[in-house]
């Protein structure tokens, strides 16, 4: 009986979820009022008050579930490969971009004015995050590109990197935006390795 509930709160807050970033899109995030996400998803006040204090802890929670899915897709390729060499890195050995177009919903809302509270600076933190604690420049300027400046210049510029590719409608294909990537990571060093357990 506990997995039938449970499956059941999690299409709850699944069609939840759902609604609100569908609202955003349409509205505005500052426009949308619990009302409508309820009225919307055809639920009422108090189931979604059983779960969320609010649309804020909502849309803090579509953030962060969507964030340990991007760090998952974005390291998988280190985590397969103890010491990467990117330039014999097929660009289909990464699943991210076909990640961020397949799930759309969520990215879109990266380039929206009036969108979920922080969102943008978290996709950014977690890229500065992913090259703080995950991949590690390996060669003999690995001191140097390993630099919080460097972290900082990578994150900055694969996050740009990203939010034009949605703005222009996703018109290159995710395993070309692979190639551009991987040719951005290995200006300095072609060299990568998993610093650590995610």
């Amino acid at each position: 009986m506990e997995k039938k509930e449970d499956r059941r709160i999690e299409r709850t807050k699944v069609q939840l979820r759902q609604t609100l970033k569908t609202l955003v899109v349409k509205n505005g995030y500052t426009n949308v009022r619990v009302k409508d996400i309820v009225e919307t998803a055809n639920y009422n006040r108090t189931t979604f008050y059983v779960h969320y204090d609010g649309k804020d802890e909502l849309a803090a929670e579509i953030i962060s579930l969507e964030m340990k899915e991007f760090v998952h897709e974005f390291c998988k390729p280190v985590r397969d490969n103890p010491i990467l060499d990117l330039r014999k890195m097929d660009a289909s050995g990464t699943d991210v971009f076909h990640y961020i177009q397949e799930n759309q919903s969520f990215y879109d809302l990266l380039v929206l004015e009036n969108t979920l509270p922080n969102i943008n600076q978290a996709l950014l933190a977690e890229l500065q995050d992913i090259f703080q604690n995950h991949i590690y420049y390996l060669g003999n300027q690995a001191t140097e590109i390993n630099a919080q400046y460097f972290i900082h210049y990578r994150s900055y510029g694969i996050y740009g990197f990203i939010l034009e590719w949605i703005r222009s409608n996703y018109d290159a294909e995710p395993t070309e935006m692979a190639k551009r990537i991987i040719n951005l990571l290995h200006y300095h060093s072609p060299f990568l390795s998993q610093l650590s357990d995610e």
